[in-house]
């Protein structure tokens, strides 16, 4: 399926992978709609994607808020991709992580890519002409990683929505991918982290998202787990 002029939604696109994967689907062609929480970083990627040229608009949506999510897509004249990206981590251990962390990772990374996979497919259903939805897991969602409980409980939680809701909206013609990669060379997890040298890099990862959206409305990839090789 060619992406041009196909509208996707990349959810936490400010930075990061999220920003990435905008940047490799306005390559492709297709018309970007990019949402963030953070005012300044939407600038900064604004002029990131201005450099590329095409299609797109960035706004500032929280993706916990259940009303904006569902205003803004319940707005969209359509709607062919959509990049569930936003999350948060953090790397702590168990005995000093507070309760509180846990309900702020879960809200986010779980209950806020529920509200917008649930209206990216009200949408994609109603419109009748199927779809994707791409959830951005991570390994972790197939592993468990010390100190970062919260996080892997979130990301095995994503991957359990995705297999679920793929099963509910098969015979609509929306399709769920559930995207696991490894450590990516983000700030995820502040700063430096971009310099990892053992993470991957988040554009060529970025191109593998844009190989899938790509793929015939036939064929669905359940789940793609994605490992950094030793070298």
């Amino acid at each position: 399926m060619s992406l041009t002029n196909k509208t996707v939604l990349v959810t936490g696109a400010s930075r990061g992978f999220g920003l990435a994967i905008a940047k490799a689907m306005l390559t492709a062609e297709a018309t970007v709609i990019g949402w963030g929480r953070d005012a300044k970083a939407l600038g900064d990627a604004q002029q990131t994607l201005e450099a590329i040229g095409g299609s797109f608009t960035l706004d500032v949506v929280d993706v916990t808020d259940e009303s904006v999510v569902a205003e803004r897509i319940a707005a969209l004249p359509r709607l062919d991709v959509l990049i569930n990206n936003a999350g948060i981590a953090r790397c702590r251990p168990l005995f000093d992580t507070p309760t509180q962390e846990l309900r702020n990772i879960l809200d986010v990374n779980v209950i806020g890519a529920f509200n917008v996979m649930r209206e990216a497919a009200r949408l994609m259903v109603k419109l009748g002409a199927g779809g994707l939805m791409i959830n951005i897991a991570s390994d972790a969602a197939v592993r468990g990683i010390g100190n970062m409980a919260p996080y892997c409980a979130s990301k095995h939680a994503l991957l359990g929505l995705g297999r679920s809701v793929a099963q509910e909206l098969r015979n609509t013609g929306v399709r769920i991918t559930t995207f696991c990669p490894g450590g990516i060379a983000t700030n995820i997890l502040g700063p430096g982290g971009e310099d990892n040298p053992h993470a991957m890099d988040p554009d060529e990862l970025a191109a593998s998202v844009v190989q899938i959206a790509e793929l015939s409305a036939r064929i669905e990839v359940q789940e793609f787990l994605v490992l950094p090789m030793s070298v």
